[in-house]
């Protein structure tokens, strides 16, 4: 059998194997066999305090269909605090901030009978403390911060890309920052960047895309009080981080070396209690949920400037009793996905594109678990 027949025949059983993974979603009209490219979403929320994952299919309408509630981190695992996924989305990270390690899962995304169920693969060991995981855009490598004054690190490994294990590269980057929060890469993957809550700055490195190897462009750039998350604009050009501790973004200019500088706009604030900061892949958007007001602040951004401005519907009410957490937006910009820390659920919201409004659709989702703090979306790409 040749390479084409091979190929062909592969093709072949990927589409019919999608057709009843989106039949069993809940997906009525199935394999259109139309040519056209669609897009389905997975959504993987963990809860930091029952050590949980559940894995939901997002359907069109915006309703969570469940795949797999309770999958376990394994033994040994605590305290979620972080989901990330391979390059591919055929593996899922899920980092494990009290009993300092990674737990791994493979997601057959074709799978008839449970799609996008999560089935364990390994567990590795992280530095202490981790709090976060980044997956490089070419899929090669991860990396962790790892938070604790034990390791204040940042730890490295190599993907295989097949299996999905992280191989560790015996290389961990300690800076004289603290508390290493949360980072980002670049959307060319040239550059990473980590915000250092204990020192209230940002760490940035460029990246080599062949080894791995970071290099340092600047050991701290000043932000707000106790910053605890961050997010690249999709054009690589802006950086916003949250500031927790001074309730406020803050706003940065990303050069073509990676160095950072305030925009003339430096600051604006949030509503009261920020936890998670999100754009909307299409660069239009940017979003705070603010837990202790229960609210989400919402701002436009100027595609030339960078500069996010209020809307004036911001902040938009969450569900009440919800005490909203993270959350995650959709590769298409359509759907926002948000997590109640007090309510343990989950909620879906539309996302105008031409304001930016959000409005809750679907029924909310009671997570089971307690405390839902990580939360990431997977999609899955087919020609029809």
């Amino acid at each position: 059998m040749n390479f084409k027949t091979e190929a062909s025949i592969y093709i072949l059983a990927c589409f019919c194997s999608f057709y009843f993974l989106v039949s069993s979603c809940g997906k009525k009209e199935g394999y259109s066999n139309s040519g056209a490219t669609n897009s389905y979403n997975f959504v993987y929320v963990g809860s930091q305090g029952s050590s949980t994952i559940n894995s939901y299919y997002l359907n069109a309408t915006g309703s969570l269909i469940v795949a797999a509630n309770a999958i376990s981190t394994g033994g040994g695992t605590t305290n979620i605090n972080d989901i990330n996924a391979s390059a591919d989305g055929k593996f899922i990270y899920a980092a494990n901030k009290a009993s300092n390690n990674i737990s791994c899962y493979s997601i057959d995304q074709m799978s008839a009978a449970n799609p996008g169920t999560p089935t364990s693969v390994s567990i590795y060991t992280a530095g202490a403390g981790v709090s976060s995981i980044a997956v490089h855009p070419n899929g090669k490598f991860a990396f962790l911060t790892n938070s604790s004054a034990i390791s204040d690190n940042i730890s490295f490994f190599n993907i295989n890309q097949t299996t999905g294990a992280l191989n560790s590269a015996d290389t961990t980057y300690t800076s004289s920052r603290l508390n290493a929060t949360e980072l980002a890469f670049s959307p060319n993957g040239n550059f990473i960047f980590i915000v250092n809550r204990g020192t209230s700055d940002i760490s940035s490195y460029s990246v080599n895309s062949v080894s791995g190897a970071l290099n340092l462009i600047n050991t701290s750039v000043a932000t707000g009080t106790n910053p605890e998350d961050l997010v690249v604009h999709p054009s690589g050009s802006f950086l916003y981080t949250l500031s927790v501790g001074s309730n406020r973004v803050y706003n940065y200019s990303v050069s073509a070396g990676g160095v950072l500088a305030a925009l003339s706009s430096a600051y604006l604030s949030t509503g009261s209690g920020p936890k998670k900061i999100a754009i909307t892949p299409n660069g239009k958007y940017l979003f705070v949920t603010n837990f202790t007001d229960n609210t989400f602040s919402v701002y436009s951004v100027s595609p030339t400037t960078g500069i996010p401005t209020a809307t004036g519907f911001s902040p938009v009410a969450a569900p009440v009793g919800a005490g909203v957490f993270s959350m995650a937006i959709t590769s298409d910009s359509n759907f926002l996905v948000a997590t109640g820390d007090t309510s343990a659920k989950a909620y879906v919201f539309r996302i105008d594109d031409s304001t930016g409004n959000i409005t809750q659709v679907g029924a909310e989702v009671s997570l089971g678990g307690s405390n839902p703090r990580a939360i990431k979306i997977v999609p899955l790409t087919v020609v029809e």
